[in-house]
C-alpha cells in the first residue's frame, strides 16, 4: 500500500489536477487454458463466426458511444477481427483440433507478428489481441466489462486501458493513472480528448489501494497519495488574445466521417489524410477511378483549406490484404511506406493519378507527401512521380533521424515537409513503443527531439520549404506553442484538440513563441523542458 504523502513519478497528459478516490480496476477472470475440441470442426468454426460477429456488433456500439477520437480506431480493428485470412488462419487451427475460443486466440498471435514494428500502428496490435480475448471470452460466456461506478468521483487505476475500455468510461471517471502506456498510447490519446487528468507509465501505482485518496498531478508528471489541490503544480488555462493563431491548426483524418466531423472544428484544413484506412479490407487492388470516387467525396466534406494527403503508409506491419507483403522480421524496418515502389509502383502511380482526379473534381488545393522517406534521392524521386502526375504542392513526411540531416539537399525541390513525431522518436531513441518501460524516451519534450525539431524547423526555412508537424505531439497546446516558436509553419492535431491547440496558438505572440522555445531547447532533461516552458506559459 502507498504511503500517505508518497510521490509515483510517470508521464501527464492534460493542465489541470484532480484529487478523487482510487478505484482499481479489477484483473478479468482468466479464459479457460488452450484445449481441443470434441471432433466437430464445422461447428466449432460456427461458433467462431457467431462470436466474431458478437464482438463487431459490439464494436460498432462502442464506436458510436465513444464518439470521434475513436471511431478510426473501431472501424480498423473491426476490419482487422473480421479479415478473411485471419479466419482462415484460425479455420486451420480448428481443423488441427483446437477449440474454436483457443483457435482464433493462436490465429491473433500469428497475426500480430505482422503488426509488430510499425509506430503508427504497434500500439493497436495490443487492441486486436484485447479483442481476440473478448472473442474467447463470448465463447465461454465470460464478462469482460469494466464495471465502473455511474456516480460519484473516482480515479481510475489499472495496467493500461483498450480502446473498448475507454469506451466504457463513465461520468465518474475523473482521473486516469495506468502503470504502463506512453503519450501515444490509447488511453493518453483518450484522456487528453476529454480533458480527464491522467499520469500514464506510472509503474509505482500498483501500489495504490481502492479508496485512497490521490492527487493526479499531469502538469507535474506525477501522483501523489493523500495530496490535495493545493500541492498541485500550477496549470495554465490559455485565453485567447487574437482572432486567429500564430500559425494554421489542421485536422488528421483518416475517412469520410473523419473528414466530416474534422469540418464542424475550426480547423484550417487537413495537415495529415491518412490514405491507407480506406484499403484496410480491400481483397483486391482497387481501380483508379474507385479511388477517385472516395478521395472526391472526402476532399469535399474536409474543412476549407489546404488538405495533406500521406500516400499509403502500409508494408508488412499493415496488412493490406492485395499487396501480399511477405512476413519480414523487423516490419518497422523493412518495406513500407514509400519503399513499397519497388515492387508496387503501379499503385504508388495509381494512387497519385486518383488524387489528381479528385483534386480537379473537388476543386480542392491537395498537398501530397510521401511517408518512410530515408534519403533525398527518394524524396525527389517522388516529388519527381507527385508532380508528373497532378498540379499538387508536393512534399515528404519527416520521420527517419536520416531526413533530419537531408534537407538541405533539398532547397528549392520540395514545397513542404512534415514531420511525424511518432515515428521520428522511435526512430531517434531506439524505443519499441510496445515497450513499456521505454515510455519515458518516447516523451515529445526529451530534448534531443526538440533540437531535431530545431534543426529541421530551420534547415526547411532555408530551403524556402514550409514546415509543419502532425504527429500526436501537435495536439498537446503547450508543445504546439513551442513548436512555433521552433519556427514550424502549421500544426495538425487530432480533431477533438483543434479547439484547445487554436486557443493556445491565439493566447501568445511570434515572439513570444520564440521565448519559449528558447527554454525547452535550454533543457537537459524532458521534466526540466516541460516545467520551464509550463511556468513561462503560466506567467504570461
Amino acid at each position: 500500500m502507498a504511503t500517505a504523502g508518497a510521490i509515483l513519478s510517470g508521464m501527464g497528459v492534460g493542465l489541470n489536477a484532480v484529487r478523487a478516490e482510487v478505484f482499481r480496476v479489477k484483473p478479468a477472470q482468466e479464459l479457460p487454458k488452450a484445449h481441443k475440441h470434441q471432433g466437430d470442426s464445422e461447428g466449432e468454426k460456427s461458433i467462431l463466426k457467431s462470436a466474431v460477429s458478437a464482438v463487431a456488433e459490439y464494436l460498432d456500439h462502442l464506436g458510436e458511444k465513444a464518439g470521434e477520437t475513436s471511431a478510426e480506431i473501431f472501424e480498423a480493428l473491426k476490419m482487422l477481427l473480421e479479415d478473411e485470412d485471419l479466419f482462415e488462419t484460425a479455420a486451420a487451427q480448428i481443423d488441427e483440433g483446437w477449440s474454436a475460443a483457443t483457435a482464433f486466440l493462436m490465429a491473433v498471435d500469428e497475426f500480430g507478428e505482422l503488426l509488430s514494428g510499425d509506430a503508427a500502428f504497434e500500439e493497436r496490435l495490443a487492441d486486436l489481441r484485447d479483442l481476440a480475448k473478448r472473442v474467447a471470452a463470448h465463447i465461454h460466456g465470460i464478462h469482460l466489462g469494466l464495471d465502473l461506478p455511474e456516480e460519484g468521483a473516482f480515479v481510475l487505476v489499472g495496467e493500461d486501458f483498450s480502446p473498448a475500455d475507454t469506451a466504457q468510461f463513465t461520468k465518474a471517471v475523473v482521473g486516469v493513472v495506468t502503470l504502463k502506456g506512453g503519450p501515444t498510447s490509447h488511453t493518453a490519446i483518450i484522456c487528453r480528448s476529454k480533458s480527464i487528468p491522467a499520469v500514464v507509465s506510472c509503474s509505482s501505482a500498483a501500489d495504490l489501494i481502492d479508496g485512497q485518496m490521490v492527487l493526479v498531478d499531469p502538469v507535474g508528471d506525477r501522483v501523489v497519495v493523500d495530496g490535495d489541490e493545493s500541492m498541485a503544480t500550477k496549470s495554465i488555462s490559455f485565453v485567447a488574445k487574437s482572432v486567429e493563431p500564430i500559425i494554421p491548426v489542421r485536422a488528421n483524418i483518416g475517412s469520410l466521417s473523419d473528414a466530416i466531423t474534422a469540418a464542424t472544428t475550426a480547423a484550417n484544413g487537413v495537415g495529415l489524410f491518412r490514405t491507407e484506412l480506406l484499403y484496410l479490407s480491400a481483397t483486391a487492388m482497387p481501380t483508379v477511378e474507385s479511388q477517385a470516387d472516395s478521395y472526391t467525396e472526402i476532399l469535399k466534406a474536409a474543412p476549407e483549406g489546404p488538405v495533406v494527403v500521406r500516400t499509403i503508409d502500409a508494408g508488412s506491419d499493415k496488412p493490406v490484404p492485395f499487396l501480399n507483403m511477405p512476413h519480414e522480421e523487423n516490419p518497422a524496418l523493412g518495406v513500407r511506406g514509400y519503399r513499397l515502389i519497388q515492387e508496387h509502383r503501379q499503385f504508388i502511380l495509381d494512387q497519385l493519378a486518383s488524387l489528381e482526379i479528385a483534386r480537379e473534381r473537388s476543386g480542392r488545393e491537395v498537398w501530397v507527401m510521401a511517408p518512410m522517406i530515408a534519403t533525398s534521392q527518394e524524396a525527389l524521386e517522388f516529388a519527381g512521380l507527385a508532380k508528373a502526375a497532378g498540379k499538387f504542392k508536393v512534399g515528404v513526411m519527416v520521420e527517419t533521424p536520416s531526413m533530419v540531416f537531408s534537407l538541405g539537399d533539398l532547397a528549392g525541390q520540395l514545397d513542404f515537409i512534415s514531420v511525424g513525431t511518432n515515428d521520428l522518436s522511435q526512430y531517434l531513441f531506439a524505443a519499441d513503443r510496445m515497450n513499456a518501460a521505454l515510455g519515458a524516451l518516447l516523451n515529445p519534450w526529451q530534448p534531443a527531439l526538440i533540437r531535431a525539431l530545431e534543426k529541421i524547423a530551420a534547415d526547411s526555412l532555408s530551403g524556402n520549404i514550409s514546415s509543419g508537424v502532425c504527429g500526436e505531439s501537435a495536439s498537446d497546446p503547450a508543445f504546439a506553442v513551442v513548436l512555433a516558436g521552433l519556427g514550424f509553419k502549421s500544426v495538425s492535431s487530432s480533431m477533438s484538440q483543434v479547439g484547445a491547440v487554436r486557443t493556445a496558438l491565439s493566447a501568445v505572440t511570434h515572439e513570444q513563441a520564440e521565448s519559449i522555445a528558447q527554454l525547452a531547447l535550454s533543457a537537459t532533461t524532458a521534466e526540466e523542458a516541460k516545467s520551464k516552458v509550463l511556468a513561462a506559459l503560466a506567467n504570461l
